[in-house]
């Protein structure tokens, strides 16, 4: 039911390059610090959140981490657990981590982060590049070093985008769950703080839909011309195509994150009309060199050349690995939890690719509401059938920046 080690295969080709890289090199680091055990958690084959990428990611990292000569001159270890989208097996996944005895816990993207974090935390494991849908843990708890602020920032990021794009009335649609309101929230207080008409939260139900038309006419009705909607993959497909079908003008949006170059393609031009948010450049924007490197190691890792491997959600899961490694290198002794924990309490200012900068020590704050989720610049996005492409828009600068001292609950 649990992990699967999907890193073990490769740690075992990579032992004998790495025992000779530490060779060539006169020893070097080889057996300082003990070995390095990864955990990825997520959700694969759910219609709420399906993120095939994030495993795949992850994989191809270590597998280079590996190839360079591991870590201490010891190959690191990936551990995969499937959430399936349920929160029972989300539970498990995180108590399974401790008792795989994982270091850290890297690139986790999953709904039910109020229940699964504090069994990390009591557990000790350091949760590192998790993309957090905002759930109030997320961004409380000490345990958890996200290298964003993940979709919660990209719906922060999106009234901007709107603005920028020329709309004045905003609404947020959502699925009515306590996390998908949390989000709305927050993005229309950022909606009206930068100037935008709010328009109430339209809620629709998180069961039974199976028309989207009524809940795409209240937007049209509502007279909005910009409407960001936090469904699932499938549900924001779906919602497309009925905003289509009522005539509905208003320029939709939603997190990167869930509507990516594989969503895009299911509803074909359509989704030309549509902006998008990430902490990073599209992955399809090969021009960047990180963009360019994380390719070339899904390739090297056979990771088969489609969208729904090779995402924004596996980029982070990539980058979220880098980072996990690059600490435990810092560390003198036995890598464990507990020093992987103060060290990441120590790091700041590395470098993931030129994608992101870490800086896990810098994250708390008195009178901030979101201390945990760095300040991070984000990047507003459209597509081009299906490809996904610069909007053309400034970065949005720490886009929950006018919302991290009065987003009380």
């Amino acid at each position: 039911m649990g992990f699967w080690v999907s890193g073990r295969r490769a740690a075992a080709l990579a032992a004998a390059a790495v025992v000779a890289a530490g060779c060539a090199a006169g020893g070097g680091d080889v057996g300082q610090g003990g070995s390095l055990k990864l955990g990825v958690i997520t959700s694969v084959g759910s219609s709420l959140t399906n993120y095939p990428d994030v495993e795949a990611g992850a994989r191809a990292a270590v597998e280079a981490v590996n190839r360079a000569g591991g870590v201490h001159g010891q190959p690191v270890e990936l551990l995969f657990c499937n959430t399936r989208g349920e929160v029972n097996q989300a539970v498990a996944c995180a108590r399974e981590a401790d008792a795989e005895d994982v270091d850290a816990v890297v690139g986790r993207v999953d709904v039910f982060s109020t229940q699964t974090l504090p069994v990390l935390e009591k557990a000790g494991i350091p949760d590192v590049g998790n993309v957090s849908t905002g759930s109030e843990v997320d961004y409380t708890s000490p345990d958890t070093f996200p290298l964003n602020a993940g979709t919660f920032g990209a719906f922060a990021t999106l009234p901007y985008g709107h603005k920028a794009d020329g709309a004045t009335r905003y609404v947020f649609a959502t699925i009515d769950l306590p996390i998908g309101i949390r989000q709305g929230e927050v993005a229309s207080l950022v909606a009206r703080n930068i100037g935008l008409d709010v328009v109430p939260l339209i809620k629709i139900p998180a069961q039974g839909v199976t028309d989207y038309a009524p809940y795409a006419q209240q937007i049209k009705d509502s007279g909005a011309d910009a409407a960001t909607v936090a469904l699932g993959p499938a549900g924001l497909q779906a919602f497309v195509k009925a905003a289509d079908a009522v005539g509905l003008t208003a320029r939709i949006s939603g997190t990167a994150f869930t509507f990516g170059q594989s969503e895009a393609a299911g509803v074909g031009m359509l989704a030309d009309r549509m902006l998008v948010a990430a902490p990073y450049p599209s992955t399809d924007d090969r021009s960047v060199p990180g963009i360019a490197a994380y390719h070339q190691e899904l390739d090297a890792a056979g990771v088969e050349n489609t969208p729904a491997v090779r995402r924004l959600a596996g980029l982070n899961a990539w980058l979220s690995v880098y980072a996990a490694v690059e600490v435990a290198r810092t560390v003198p002794s036995d890598i464990t939890r507990q020093s992987m924990t103060a060290a990441l309490e120590s790091t700041s200012g590395l470098d993931l690719h030129g994608l992101a900068t870490f800086s896990p020590a810098a994250l708390t704050g008195q009178g901030d509401a979101f201390a945990r989720f760095p300040k991070t610049d984000y990047h507003v996005l459209r597509f081009d059938s299906p490809t996904m492409v610069d909007a053309g828009q400034e970065l949005v600068p720490d886009p929950l920046q006018s919302v991290r001292a009065n987003a009380s609950r």
